[in-house]
């Protein structure tokens, strides 16, 4: 079949940086490609690139065969190309009717025509199968109906290519099987999706075929049948890697941390404790209380009283939280340096008037770097120039400079590369082994399998139960916890 897209020698870099390599690709209508690969392999160079983002040093995009410039994300639009990232374009104030037809909507006589708003904001949901109130806020939907209203904006806008970056990040199991059926739909109309993801095994579900990217470079490309999970993380990475390490592996010391409210909420040293819970739970406001950030928090820190009332006091107290969206933990136009030092000024401080020791700021910030292998290995780098993995890792870096001895996390690993959450995942047992403890929620039950010692499931903001490994922890046991059932 002959592509309808195709970017053909295309190479990009940023300073000393080679983004894309030299890279061609293609997708063809009607047809799902993945893309994969680790952080920092291109995946979101190209995809800028495709949707008109960023322009090629060199190179060229073809669409319907003949050479594309894209001046803006704009004119990738225009030509039916549409980008749906993570970060949701959506106006949750406005209706679903207004969020489809955002930027052009239906006029009559200089006004709104709002009666034609509705209708082809309703026939672009119904191409998804999906009846949402026209008239409701988007807001008040959950995330996948979010999504979904932003792909129908790019089908009302007669979008042919569909680029989904990380779509299921924030799905549960039978939104992402929703949005799976979307997106046959969508193929059996003839629409191309460029469907990037780190869940490699979502791919053998739903694509046609799947390229591999690695240092900037297209380093395989398979057909439907023809790879597997092991195949894709040797050619992502170019070496083996170690999957499974069930549990931290450390026998549990003296306990850190326990809820007053709940004895079942208590973190031990070297112990690593899991959330289970679906979207709305509480598994992010529990965190977000025992880290001072709302109120309501009643524990024990240490064998003392604690209730802290902003996360200052909770940081004094040796507390460290990893939010659930990274731009929530960083500074993104600082500097890797200047995030790992921010919440360590009175670890770096010295003199009478405080005065920065920059040589130990410099060797800490290098080890770091290190020993967390961010890249690039340059401690002065934007943050906001990183990729999601790297990014990551600094706002886990800033706690390992400082010295807390207990780790708040909410979904650590959420929307990396499969590298770099088993790197992750590293760092998070050695920090434990070390005489600390963590607590971390995830919404992925194979993630909380193979890194917790013991999971609390949640439910409507209260603790059902506590599974410890060894004594019946299975993922059965948390989705029946989970869904209430028995």
């Amino acid at each position: 079949m002959t592509p309808i897209l195709v970017a053909e020698d295309v190479s990009k870099h940023y300073f000393a940086t080679q983004a894309l390599d030299h890279v061609t690709f293609a997708i063809a209508p009607g047809e799902v490609h993945a893309l994969v690969g680790e952080n920092g392999a291109g995946k979101s160079t190209l995809i800028k690139v495709l949707g008109g983002i960023c322009r090629p040093d060199s190179g060229r995009i073809l669409l319907d065969g003949s050479e594309a410039r894209f001046h803006a994300p704009a004119d990738a639009f225009a030509a039916g190309i549409a980008v749906i990232a993570q970060e949701l374009r959506v106006v949750p104030s406005l209706s679903v009717a207004e969020n489809v037809m955002l930027g052009h909507l239906p006029t009559r006589y200089g006004a709104v025509d709002w009666e034609r708003t509705r209708a082809a904001a309703k026939e672009a949901l119904a191409r998804l199968n999906l009846a949402l109130d026209l008239d409701a806020p988007v807001g008040s939907f959950n995330f996948a109906e979010r999504q979904s209203v932003a792909i129908a904006r790019a089908l009302s806008r007669r979008a042919r290519v569909l680029i989904l970056d990380e779509p299921t990040a924030a799905l549960e199991d039978r939104e992402v099987e929703r949005l799976f059926e979307v997106i046959r739909r969508l193929k059996s109309q003839g629409v191309a999706v460029l469907y990037v993801t780190h869940r490699l095994e979502e791919i053998a579900a739903i694509a046609d075929r799947c390229s591999v990217m690695r240092d900037g470079r297209v380093v395989a490309g398979h057909g439907r049948g023809e790879f597997g999970i092991h195949d894709l993380v040797v050619e992502m990475t170019g070496r083996e890697i170690d999957l499974e390490r069930p549990g931290s592996g450390e026998t549990a010391g003296a306990v850190l941390l326990h809820d007053v409210t709940d004895e079942r909420l208590a973190l031990r040293e070297r112990h690593i404790l899991g959330l289970a819970g679906l979207l709305g739970s509480g598994t992010s406001q529990l965190l977000r209380r025992l880290f001072g950030a709302e109120r309501g928090a009643r524990y024990t820190l240490r064998g003392e009283e604690f209730a802290p009332l902003h996360p200052s006091q909770a940081i004094a107290a040796g507390i460290g939280m990893v939010p659930n969206e990274r731009a929530l933990g960083l500074v993104l136009s600082h500097s890797i340096r200047d995030n790992i030092v921010l919440p360590n000024l009175k670890r770096f401080g010295k003199g009478a008037f405080a005065r920065m020791d920059e040589r130990a700021i410099d060797d800490v910030v290098r080890g770091l770097i290190k020993a967390l292998d961010i890249r690039p290995a340059v401690p002065h780098a934007v943050v906001r120039s990183l990729s999601g993995g790297n990014q990551q890792k600094v706002v886990l870096a800033k706690w390992l400079a400082g010295r807390v001895s207990v780790l708040l996390m909410d979904e650590p690993t959420q929307g990396i590369d499969i590298a770099a959450k088993t790197h992750i995942h590293r760092l998070i047992r050695e920090f434990a082994a070390r005489g600390n403890s963590v607590l971390f929620a995830s919404s992925e039950l194979h993630e909380m399998l193979s890194l917790a010692d013991a999971v609390l499931a949640l439910r409507d903001n209260a603790i059902q139960g506590r599974f410890d490994r060894g004594s019946g922890l299975t993922e059965r046991v948390l989705r029946d916890a989970m869904h209430g059932q028995r």
